[in-house]
Parts: C-alpha cells; structure tokens; sequence
C-alpha cells in the first residue's frame, strides 16, 4: 500500500503474489462446486460417503461456505496490499460503496431465504428437488441474485476500501459467475425435465 505523500505510479501491482492468490481462489470455488456437484448428480459419489443425499449436500454446503469465507479473506487481503486509489476518497464513494455492500447482502440473504438449505446448496444435484420454480422476491426483480448480490458485495468492498485492484478483482468474480450460469443454468434445467419425465 502507498504510504501518505508518497507517489504511487500505478495502483494495480501485477507482482503482488496475494493479488494472483485472490484471483485463483476467485476462479477456483465455482469451478469446484460445478465439477463436484456434477459427480455427486452421475456417481452419487458424496451421497455414498456420508450415507444419503442429505447428509452429502450439508457436508458440499460446509465445503462451499468454507472456501468462501477463504476466498472472500484473500480478496480483502489483495484490496490491502494494493495500493490505494485516491480518485474513490470522495464520501460519495464511500456512501456508493456501502450501498452496494448492503444492498448485496440483501440480495444474498433473501435468496437463502427464497431457496431453502437444500436450494441455496446444490440439493437438485443430490436428488432434492424444489416442489416449484421460486418467483418471490428476489427473483421476481432480478435473476441469480445470489451471484448478483455476492459481485456487489465484493464491488462495495473494493470501494471502500479505495482499491482500483479489488474493482478489477470484483470483474473478475463477475465474469467467472457469469461462465458458471453458463453451465449450470442449462444442467439444473435439465435435471428437473428428467425429474418430470419420470415421475
């Protein structure tokens, strides 16, 4: 982090190694949670383990939650060890900044709420399908709010914390949440057309 007076020539350190662990960890959740749910949906394999669907999908929901309180501590860890972007200083910043953090978390926390333990954690992966597609709020004002709110609060964060590294960081997280729904919004799709043909 540049220190008081000191002139910082660029705000995006490219040789800081906690910027790329950020970044990997970044890249690495989703791609885990896909990989892993899509073995569980074919091989039963956590559902073999742990001795039934429910006990496997709490033991992915630990998994998961853990590496997002990981991944989320290496992100400020980066935004930190960057050095600071004068331009975001402004109150007004500060105040768009907290914003989005809350409204995220809204977003965040209603989706839980909407979706269920099973539904927020992968469960139609292990068999635990939702009786009904859920359309209460937040997803009647916004598709995938979970990831959406999930990007504004780490977008809010890297505002307040005047980080330019943790706004490109939280493109990141945008883009890779983007190629996620890419591949899961047309599997989970197709899990519940198979559910129907068979029930």
């Amino acid at each position: 982090m540049g220190k008081p007076g000191e002139e910082v020539d660029t705000f995006v350190r490219l040789d800081d190694k906690i910027l790329w662990i950020s970044m990997a960890t970044i890249i690495f959740n989703p791609l885990f949670w896909n990989v892993v749910a899509r073995l569980e949906y074919r091989h039963h394999i956590i559902s073999s383990i742990f001795g039934g669907p429910r006990k496997g999908c709490v033991f992915l929901a630990i998994t998961i939650v853990g590496l997002g309180f990981f991944r989320d501590w290496w992100f400020k860890l980066a935004c930190d060890s960057q050095p600071e972007w004068p331009f975001l200083y402004d109150n007004n910043f500060l105040l768009l900044g907290y914003s989005c953090i809350l409204i995220g978390s809204l977003l965040v926390f209603s989706s839980y709420w909407a979706l269920g333990f099973y539904g927020t954690f992968l469960g139609d992966y292990f068999g635990i399908l939702m009786d009904a597609k859920v359309t209460d709020f937040p997803f009647n004002v916004i598709d995938n709010p979970m990831y959406w709110g999930s990007t504004l609060i780490f977008g809010g964060t890297a505002i307040v914390k005047a980080s330019q590294a943790g706004l490109l960081l939280t493109c990141l997280v945008g883009l890779i949440y983007k190629v996620a729904l890419f591949f899961e919004g047309p599997f989970t799709k197709d899990i519940y057309r198979k559910s129907d043909k068979t029930a």
